[in-house]
């Protein structure tokens, strides 16, 4: 019997990854071929984010580029996630060659659509590299930042149960995973729904115990949920990475109220306090929103003088966004010129490349457990890997240079000797 190929395309962050892994697990039958070609698959099934304008570009292009293939073969287009989402009716309207549109409530129903009987002991099927995978611990988010469409997309937080949890965790441990990355809308906020109160810790606790997990790093972790207790946590931790990712969005009270974001710049100045006081060797990554409506030229050298302070090691910049159905879209005109907003990101970009070399120079001599991730595509025996201060596919890399045989997932001590460029570094085995 002849396989139906398929590709499947997923775009947007690494939680709509897991999802497109679910899909890929409902859909792994003897009758399915995985190919990475477009141009020779049976059926191209994408995983849209509709987000903010850059990724809504980049999902209707990839769209467009899918449906251009129909007209030299015969081939199935299905396209799901967050952009069908938000704009499913207007999409089947203005590119009807799409097969079918399948909002998210509807995912599990895919298999059908693809004419694959479903079959329930089916798991994820992994697609980062075997050594790590993401953990989604909760969807949605009970936020109502002024500049995000989140909420109206993905819904109320809603957790996973610490049990559900800890069986994934195993399954991926089984498959290899060593390292574990804990993501969600808001994951210092998890287990509140269902357990009446924030349980992350417990969670934590109970994925430490998993065999063969080496490292958890944390993901989005949400300003006004994270407290003294946190630090604490996670200095005490055997497998908790001294990491996390924790947008601040801006540092000026008065946008941060009109964002509704919950906190003002004193807390985002005691985070980083604690962080001090009981992890100091803590990486943290952030990300900063320029062009905001209310944003002046003097709010944002404001911002500046205070990432110049902060120093985060690495920081994610994004230009304002006007979303539709938010309440910034529905409060203010996006008045700030693009250019304006595009002039603010370069001196942001700018700022942070400094601050990520002058923190990236500091471990020259330095000695850093390294988890390869694999070998460079310029030096095909050149192994590739990361620090804890490092999450894969976003941040820093590290060149290891060795004279011994070492294998994707391994974890090796590595002396850094020099630094690469502004977000690399190049280090020798110990």
């Amino acid at each position: 019997m002849k396989k139906v190929k398929v590709n499947v395309i997923s775009l947007g962050c690494p939680k709509n990854l897991v999802d497109t892994e679910y899909i890929l697990g409902g859909i792994k039958t003897q009758e399915v071929e995985f190919t990475p070609d477009s141009e020779s698959a049976d059926i191209i099934l994408i995983n849209t984010c509709g987000f903010i304008d850059a990724a809504k570009e980049e999902s209707i292009n990839t769209i467009l580029e899918a449906v251009s293939l129909k007209e030299k073969s015969n081939k199935k287009v299905i396209v799901t996630g967050c952009l069908v989402e938000r704009y499913k009716e207007e999409l089947e309207k203005e590119i009807p060659e799409v097969d079918e549109f399948i909002d998210l409530k509807n995912q599990n129903q895919i298999p059908l659509k693809l004419g694959i009987q479903i079959k329930s002991e089916n798991k994820r099927v992994i697609s980062t590299p075997k050594h790590l995978a993401y953990l989604k611990i909760s969807e949605g988010c009970d936020h109502t930042c002024s500049f995000c469409a989140i909420p109206n997309i993905r819904g109320k937080h809603r957790s996973k149960p610490i049990e559900d949890l800890v069986e994934e965790a195993k399954y991926l441990a089984d498959l290899g995973v060593k390292e574990l990355n804990i993501v969600s809308q808001d994951t210092s906020y998890y287990g509140t729904d269902i357990y009446g109160k924030p349980m992350l810790f417990e969670l934590l606790k109970q994925l430490e115990k998993v065999e063969g997990i080496k490292w958890i790093r944390l993901y989005y972790l949400y300003p006004t949920t994270v407290n003294e207790d946190f630090f604490r946590f996670v200095k005490d931790s055997q497998k908790i990475l001294h990491y996390i990712e924790m947008p601040i969005q801006h540092t000026q009270d008065h946008i941060l109220k009109d964002m509704m974001r919950g906190y003002r710049k004193k807390k985002i100045q005691q985070i980083l306090e604690w962080k001090e006081k009981y992890t100091p060797d803590m990486a943290i990554r952030s990300s900063v929103i320029v062009g905001y409506p209310t944003e002046t030229e003097k709010d944002f050298n404001n911002m500046l003088s205070f990432l110049k302070d902060a120093k985060f090691d690495w920081l994610g910049v994004f230009t304002y966004s006007h979303e539709e159905g938010t309440p910034a879209y529905q409060k203010h005109k996006d008045k700030i010129p693009k250019k304006e907003k595009i002039r603010r990101f370069n001196e942001v970009i700018k700022l942070q490349e400094d601050i990520t070399h002058e923190k990236n120079l500091q471990f020259i001599g330095k000695e850093l457990e390294v988890m390869v991730d694999g070998f460079s595509q310029e030096w095909e025996t050149l192994p590739i890997g990361r620090s804890y201060r490092s999450a894969y596919d976003i941040d820093g890399i590290i060149y290891i240079e060795t004279t011994q045989p070492v294998k994707v997932g391994d974890i090796i001590k590595v002396k850094i000797k020099e630094v690469a460029d502004k977000y690399d570094m190049i280090g020798e085995e110990v």
